[in-house]
């Protein structure tokens, strides 16, 4: 008892030095059985480097107030893997002589290695990290990660950064919700019990966002991701040199106003015959115009053939210039049958939701949420069900909460059948598919429609349908 007494009284004077960082070396004792010592370190530092050249016995047990750790075929097992400065230890030596060992001199310093951009888009890119040590002894990595802004020397506290786990393995972590065409700044980081390291800065520009695109992306396949135009595709046949545009709003859609239940080339129409880009592919109808409803098979290239390849023509985004989408041809396309139920039913979301049915300022519709798309952004109800009830949003949560995000709104509008408008506005999309299945011949087409069935939709070619056009992620 005499000796513990002793030892304690010395573990407080100990204990007192150690907060200097230049703590004078102290010599510690160890007995036969239990001594009690102090970690006398201005830095934290794990077991095996703070004992320096003292070599343990199996079984040997460090014991602090909140854990302990054995040494275990030549490890130390268990909850304590570091000494804190000042902190008291119990040390159980198996050893049945006394033995005098000196702490350590400095803990392994880790080095960070930040992983050079790739991925780039116009809002998102992939980075990551290494960790290695200056003499390749294990330090307890706590948490790993990268950090990035438009601004030097980010950090975790104040900036965006991931959460990429524990332990020495490399690691690559995703930024999102970027700005387009900015200079960033990031730096992969590891947190251990001595603190925060950041490793080496690199800084990158993200691309331009394409005019006409929404911030978004979406896949549409395991490897292909895509932007979607900022709404449906409208064909403006009133003006003096008529011409082709996407909706201002995404909830636009022209309905009956325009007088598009005609065959007249002078009104405006955004429902359209399947493959009626005005490229002429050997049909009978391929202008937008076109409303003629006695055989769908007159319709698009003639024979089983997707708006692809040699017809890729036939699509409105290949063969036209979208006057707010860049104004170039060959910018935009149509999705094929499968990409649509990939996007709806197939994907993986960061929060498990891909779309919701909603009616955004009153206009009823499907949601479709990005890739990235947080729950925590908006509380939607009744997620990826076609036949939920209606999630109601206002003009003004759209944009705060929904268009910011990348978020695409897909209204129902009134499809027509020959030069007659259905009165209630209905959900069906054109894909680029063709329809050979089924029964069905080339007078149909698939299409995504409100059900959403596997396999897609079919429609007579003929059918005035809305196009939602979209651009391949570079």
């Amino acid at each position: 008892m005499k000796r513990l007494s002793t030892i304690m009284v010395c573990l407080f004077a100990m204990m007192v030095t150690s907060l200097s960082a230049k703590a004078q070396e102290v010599t510690i004792t160890l007995y036969p059985g239990v001594t009690w010592i102090s970690y006398p370190k201005a830095e934290m530092m794990d077991i095996t480097t703070a004992l320096g050249d003292f070599v343990p016995m199996e079984g040997d047990v460090i014991k602090s107030q909140y854990g302990y750790s054995t040494f275990v075929n030549g490890y130390w097992r268990g909850s304590v893997t570091h000494f804190m400065p000042g902190w008291g230890y119990m040390y159980y030596s198996n050893r049945t002589e006394v033995v005098s060992f000196v702490f350590g001199e400095t803990a392994p310093q880790l080095t960070v290695t930040t992983a050079e951009p790739t991925e780039i888009t116009a809002i998102s890119a992939v980075s990551g990290g290494s960790i290695t040590s200056n003499d390749g002894s294990y330090v307890f990595v706590l948490e790993k990660g990268i950090c990035w802004a438009t601004h030097p020397n980010p950090t975790v506290m104040n900036d965006f950064h991931t959460e990429n786990g524990n332990g020495y393995e490399s690691f690559t972590a995703s930024m999102i919700n970027m700005t387009p065409n900015s200079v960033y700044y990031v730096r992969a980081f590891v947190v251990t019990l001595n603190g925060t390291v950041y490793g080496n800065e690199i800084s990158f520009t993200t691309s331009l966002l394409p005019v006409g695109a929404l911030n978004g992306l979406f896949s549409v396949s395991d490897s292909r991701q895509v932007y979607f135009s900022q709404g449906n595709l409208q064909y403006i046949g009133s003006a003096s040199a008529p011409y082709w545009k996407f909706a201002e709003n995404q909830w636009d859609y022209f309905g009956t106003t325009t007088g598009q239940n005609c065959s007249n080339q002078n009104v405006d129409r955004d429902v359209f015959g399947w493959g009626t880009s005005g490229w002429d592919n050997g049909n009978i109808y391929y202008h937008p115009w076109d409303t003629d409803n006695s055989d769908g098979s007159l319709y698009g290239p003639p024979g089983i053939y997707d708006l692809t390849g040699d017809c890729a023509n036939a699509d409105w985004g290949v063969y036209n210039s979208i006057s707010n989408g860049g104004n170039q041809p060959n910018m935009w396309r149509t999705l094929s049958a499968d990409e649509w139920l990939y996007v709806f039913r197939t994907r993986t979301t960061d929060s498990g939701i891909r779309f919701a049915l909603a009616r955004v300022n009153n206009v009823r519709g499907y949601v479709l949420l990005p890739d990235n798309w947080k729950s925590s952004n908006y509380l939607l109800n009744e997620p990826n069900d076609t036949g939920a009830d209606d999630n109601i949003i206002t003009v003004e949560d759209w944009l705060t909460y929904f268009e910011i995000n990348g978020a695409v709104f897909l209204p129902y509008v009134n499809l027509r059948n020959g030069i007659s408008l259905y009165d209630n506005p209905n959900w069906f999309y054109w894909s680029s598919s063709s329809c050979d299945t089924n029964g069905y011949t080339n007078g149909y087409a698939k299409c995504i429609g409100f059900l959403l069935n596997y396999g897609g939709s079919y429609s007579p070619r003929s059918q005035g349908l809305p196009v939602r056009l979209i651009r391949d992620v570079k």
